[in-house]
């Protein structure tokens, strides 16, 4: 968790001064070029050199990926912490600005507890930028490779899993099927799950486009239907959700395989070997849910996060009784 800095603290930044993340030392970065990062001569913690885009000043790396890094930003006279995800481009053309764009622009059409808010995205010379809401927390990947995390209370992750259904339901209300769920993609914080990262969301009437160039995603949590090229729906997200389920709670992978290329095969060709069969730990009544979502074939799916959510609420009912 990371506490706000203070109006000083933001005032040595437009002096050309950075601060060591670890040991708080202050530096004279003027002249240095943004967002450049340095190893602290006092402790060898990262100092990073500030930026600023607007009103904001972007000062900690708090995530990095293919399309580039989040950092957290703040602005004077608001002790509210942003998150602001930045990509290197060419102009107004390239490929990851035009994806920064229609992210931001998915995010700002929604509002929902279990998706960060966003405020704008634009550019600025040779960087993309989107500015959202900062969730503190972890992602559910870092968060499980804690093994004082482990194993999760099933009541715990029927709570997670009932927050995610009503935010992939609440997406496809306003006409999105999400495509990216993944542990990475997910920050925890207690009881509460967000949704992160919309970079490869779809619009429902665009299902029909889906082809080799939208083949992406993380193997071990792809719907068959992707990799086969298929069109999706809202029962693809659930699968996808079904898949990441079984993760939180046994601590390894559905398709435990190291091999891409062979897990993608088992998405397609293999059998679902019963839930219980891999992790006796799981209580039938989860393990029938997760079954039911990760199922070969769309039609034998929940058909609707409805009937997730009905099959969720009972077995968090018949837990309650039990306890």
């Amino acid at each position: 968790m990371f506490q706000p800095l203070t109006d000083e603290d933001l005032s040595s930044f437009e002096k050309g001064m950075a601060c060591c993340e670890s040991c708080q030392k202050w530096f004279d970065m003027e002249g240095q070029p943004p967002l450049m990062e340095y190893t602290c001569d006092t402790c060898g913690g990262m100092v990073i050199t500030p930026m600023r885009i607007s009103t904001f000043w972007l000062y900690r790396l708090i995530g990095e990926g293919g399309m580039g890094h989040v950092y957290l930003a703040q602005q004077k006279d608001d002790p509210k912490l942003y998150a602001i995800k930045i990509a290197d481009i060419v102009d107004e053309d390239d490929f990851r600005y035009n994806c920064l764009l229609y992210e931001g622009e998915i995010y700002m059409g929604l509002s929902h507890p279990n998706i960060p808010e966003a405020y704008n995205a634009g550019h600025k010379i040779g960087l993309a930028f989107l500015i959202m809401d900062y969730e503190p927390g972890e992602n559910l990947e870092e968060f499980m490779c804690n093994p004082e995390n482990f194993p999760l209370s099933e009541s715990l992750l029927l709570i997670w899993m009932s927050q995610l259904s009503d935010a992939l339901k609440y997406m496809i209300s306003q006409g999105y099927i999400y495509r990216d769920m993944k542990p990475q993609n997910l920050v925890v914080n207690g009881e509460r799950i967000v949704i992160t990262d919309m970079g490869l969301a779809m619009h429902l009437d665009h299902g029909n486009d889906i082809d080799e160039d939208n083949f992406v995603g993380s193997p071990w949590y792809l719907p068959p239907e992707r990799i086969e090229a298929e069109q999706e729906d809202v029962r693809s997200d659930i699968y996808s959700l079904g898949m990441v389920m079984f993760m939180a709670a046994a601590g390894f992978s559905y398709f435990d395989e190291p091999d891409h290329m062979r897990v993608l095969d088992m998405h397609i060709l293999t059998e679902r070997t019963p839930v219980k069969d891999l992790y006796p730990e799981m209580s039938d009544g989860f393990a029938a849910i997760i079954d039911k979502c990760i199922q070969r074939f769309p039609q034998d799916r929940y058909q609707s996060y409805e009937e997730l959510e009905a099959d969720i609420a009972a077995l968090k009912a018949s837990l309650v009784v039990v306890s």
